[in-house]
C-alpha cells in the first residue's frame, strides 16, 4: 500500500538552500532525481530508515538522498501519510533544530 509524502515550507527551503550551496560550493548540482528517488521510495516503503543521528527524537527517521543530506521524516500509519519535516546536513550543528 502507498503512503501519500507531504514536504514542509521548511524542508523546501532548506532544499532550495542546499541545491543552491552544493552548486557554488562544489561546481555539482544536487539533481531533483535523487529527491524524487528518496521521496519514491518513502511512497513505498516509509518504514525504512537509516541509523539514528545524534539529538534525533525518537518520532523521526532519516534517509540519505546526497552526500552528506538526510531527509528527516516521520510517518503516520493510520493516515498513510509521510510528512518530511527537515533536509538536514550530517556535517552541521543540526542539534539546535531540536
Amino acid at each position: 500500500m502507498r503512503y501519500r509524502v507531504y514536504v514542509s515550507p521548511k524542508a523546501k527551503e532548506q532544499l532550495v538552500a542546499k541545491a543552491s550551496e552544493y552548486t557554488i560550493m562544489q561546481d555539482e548540482a544536487l539533481g531533483k532525481d535523487s529527491f524524487a528517488a528518496a521521496k519514491t521510495s518513502l511512497e513505498n516503503l516509509p518504514e525504512r530508515c537509516s541509523p539514528r543521528l545524534r539529538y534525533l527524537p525518537s518520532m523521526y527517521r532519516l534517509i540519505p538522498f546526497w552526500a552528506h543530506l538526510w531527509l528527516v521524516y516521520r510517518v503516520n500509519k493510520k493516515r498513510k501519510a509521510v510528512y518530511i519535516d527537515l533536509v538536514i546536513d550530517d556535517r552541521g550543528d543540526y542539534g539546535s533544530l531540536f
